[in-house]
C-alpha cells in the first residue's frame, strides 16, 4: 500500500489530493505509485471520472490491457465529454488490435479537439494498420499542421507514401526525418527495414550508409548495407562492401550472399567458388548446399547440379528443400522417372507442399509406370488441400488423360476438378485451358469455346491452348478463325516456349 505523504495542515489527503499526486507520478513515470494514488481517490470518490482516467492511463502504461480498458470505458460512462480516456482507450485498443475500436476513439477526441497531435497520427496509423494508406495520409497531412517534423509522423508518412507507390514524396519524407535524427539513431535501423519490406532498397541503402558512419564497425550495418546493395542492383557496391567485410576474416554468411551477388552480375565462376566456400565453412548448413547445387541450376548446368543435389539430399535426407530442388532438376534434364521417383519421396517427407504437387503434375505425362501413384497422391493432397488451384487443375487434367480410356464419370470428375481450380484462381490461364479440353471432350463444344479464348487471353504465348482453339474452331465450322489460331501455334512452336522459367523461378523462392 503506498502511504503518501500528508499535505500540510490536513489530517486526510483528499481525493483531489489522490488525483493531483497520480498526475504527477504519471507525468514523470512512476506508473505503478501513479495507479495507487488513482485507487486510493477511487476508494474516497468511486464515481469520478478523472480517478479512473488516471488509473486507466497507468495500467495501459504497465501493460495490464484489460484493467486499463476497464477503467477508461468507466471513465467515460460517469462521463462521456471526457476527452483523456477517449484517447487513452483508443490506444489501449490499438494495443489489442483492435484497429476499427481504436480509431472510433481516436475520432471521437478529434470530434473535440481537432487538431490533437496524438490523435490525429494514431488514427493515421488506424488506416495504416487497415490497408488504407491514402485515408491515413489524410491524417497525417492534418497532423504536419500541428508537429510538422516529428520522427514517428514523418515515418507513418514515409510508410503511407510507399503504399501509394508515391517514391518522389516518401523520399522528401525521408530526407525531412534524416534532418532530425543523430548518425546513429537506433530508430534508422527500423527506418531501413521498413523501406526493405516497401522494396525501397536504394533508400534502405542511403539510410543504412549513414548508420554505417556511426558504426563502422558493426557487422550487422555492414551485412544489411551489402544486402542493400544487391536488392537495389548495386551489384558492384554489394561486391565491394562484401569483400571489405571479408577482409576482417571467412564468414559463411558473407560468402553465400557473395554468390548471389557474382551470379547477378554474371560472374559464374566467382559466384560458384563463393557458394562452395560458404559450403566448406559450414557443411551442414542445409541452405548453403541448396544455394550452390540452385546456382547450376541457374546457369544451365543441370549434370553439375543434379550432383550437387544428389549429394546433399543424401547428407539430408529429410530436406524437402533439396528433394524438391533435385526433383526439378531431373525434370528439366529429362530425366522423368527420376524425377517422379525423387517427388514422390518428396510427398512423402512434405505431404501437404504446394510446391512437390505443382512439379509432380508437371511431371505426370513423362512419368510412365509411376503415373498411378502420383494420381493417388494427388487423389489424398486434395482431400487436405482443397484450395490449391494448381493442385485441383494438374488433377483434373490427370483424370482426363486420353491415353487413359477416360470413362464418362471420370470426364466429369475432371470437370468437376477444373472448374473448381478456375473458381480458386480465375487468372490461371491453364485451368481454362484444362477445363475447355475436357468440355471438348464430353461434347460441348461451345462452352469450351469460351473457355479456350480465355486461356488465349490470359496467355497470348500459350501455344498449347492455340492448338487446342485451332482444333475446336475447326469442329465448329469456322475455318478462317482456325487458320489464324493454327499460324499462331505455329509462331508460339518455333519459339520453344517452355515451362523452364517457371519451374527456375520456384527453385529461386525455395531459397531461404
Amino acid at each position: 500500500m503506498l502511504v503518501c505523504p500528508s499535505l500540510p495542515g490536513r489530517a486526510q489527503e483528499s481525493a483531489q489530493d489522490y488525483r493531483a499526486q497520480a498526475e504527477k507520478l504519471l507525468a514523470v513515470g512512476n506508473y505503478r505509485e501513479a495507479r495507487q494514488a488513482a485507487e486510493h481517490a477511487l476508494g474516497l470518490e468511486p464515481h469520478s471520472a478523472e480517478a479512473e482516467n488516471l488509473a486507466g492511463t497507468a495500467d495501459f502504461a504497465l501493460g495490464d490491457l484489460p484493467a486499463a480498458e476497464s477503467h477508461l470505458r468507466r471513465a467515460l460512462q460517469l462521463q462521456p465529454g471526457l476527452v483523456a480516456p477517449h484517447r487513452a482507450l483508443g490506444a489501449t485498443y490499438l494495443a489489442e488490435k483492435r484497429i476499427k475500436d481504436a480509431r472510433q476513439e481516436f475520432l471521437a477526441v478529434l470530434a473535440a479537439e481537432p487538431n490533437d497531435f496524438v490523435s490525429l497520427y494514431s488514427a493515421g496509423r488506424t488506416f495504416l494498420l487497415d490497408n488504407q494508406p491514402a485515408e491515413a495520409l489524410k491524417q497525417f497531412e492534418r497532423a504536419s499542421q500541428v508537429k510538422p517534423h516529428d520522427a514517428s509522423l514523418l515515418l507513418g508518412k514515409i510508410e503511407a507514401h510507399l503504399r501509394l507507390n508515391q517514391q518522389a514524396e516518401a523520399q522528401a519524407a525521408l530526407r525531412d526525418l534524416d534532418s532530425q535524427l543523430d548518425e546513429g539513431d537506433a530508430r534508422r535501423e527500423q527506418i531501413a527495414a521498413l523501406l526493405v519490406s516497401h522494396g525501397a532498397y536504394q533508400l534502405a541503402a542511403h539510410e543504412l550508409e549513414i548508420l554505417q558512419k556511426a558504426h563502422p564497425d558493426s557487422y550487422e550495418v555492414n551485412y544489411n548495407l551489402a544486402l542493400a546493395y544487391h536488392r537495389a542492383g548495386r551489384e558492384a557496391d554489394a561486391a565491394q562492401q562484401l569483400h571489405n567485410l571479408l577482409a576482417g576474416g571467412q564468414n559463411s554468411e558473407i560468402e553465400d550472399l557473395l554468390g548471389e551477388v557474382e551470379l547477378s552480375r554474371g560472374k559464374t565462376s566467382e559466384a560458384l567458388d563463393a557458394y562452395r566456400r560458404a559450403m566448406q565453412l559450414e557443411p551442414r548448413n542445409e541452405a548453403y548446399r541448396y544455394d550452390y547445387a540452385q546456382a547450376y541450376v541457374q546457369q544451365g548446368l543441370l549434370k553439375q547440379a543434379i550432383e550437387a543435389f544428389d549429394g546433399a539430399t543424401k547428407d539430408f535426407p529429410g530436406s524437402v528443400r533439396l528433394q524438391l530442388g533435385l526433383g526439378a532438376t531431373y525434370y528439366l534434364a529429362g530425366r522423368y522417372g527420376e524425377a517422379a521417383q525423387t517427388l514422390l519421396k518428396a510427398a512423402e517427407t512434405a505431404p501437404d507442399r504446394p510446391e512437390v504437387y505443382y512439379l509432380l503434375g508437371r511431371d505426370y505425362d513423362a512419368a510412365g509406370p509411376l503415373q498411378n501413384a502420383i494420381e493417388q497422391d494427388f487423389m489424398r493432397y486434395l482431400r487436405a488441400k482443397p484450395q490449391d488451384a494448381w493442385a485441383e487443375y494438374f488433377y483434373g487434367r490427370i483424370l482426363s488423360v486420353p491415353s487413359r480410356n477416360a470413362s464418362p464419370e471420370r470426364l466429369r470428375n475432371a470437370q468437376e476438378h477444373l472448374e473448381r481450380a478456375v473458381a480458386i484462381d480465375g487468372n490461371l490461364a491453364e485451368a481454362h485451358l484444362g477445363l475447355g479440353d475436357a468440355l471438348e471432350k464430353r461434347g460441348q463444344l461451345r462452352t469450351a469455346l469460351r473457355e479456350l479464348e480465355r486461356a488465349v487471353e490470359l496467355d497470348p504465348q500459350s501455344s498449347s491452348a492455340f492448338y487446342r482453339l485451332s482444333q475446336l474452331y475447326r469442329k465448329l465450322g469456322d475455318m478462317q478463325r482456325a487458320q489464324q489460331a493454327t499460324e499462331r501455334f505455329q509462331q508460339l512452336k518455333a519459339q520453344a516456349h517452355s515451362d523452364r522459367e517457371q519451374i527456375q523461378a520456384l527453385l529461386e523462392r525455395n531459397k531461404r
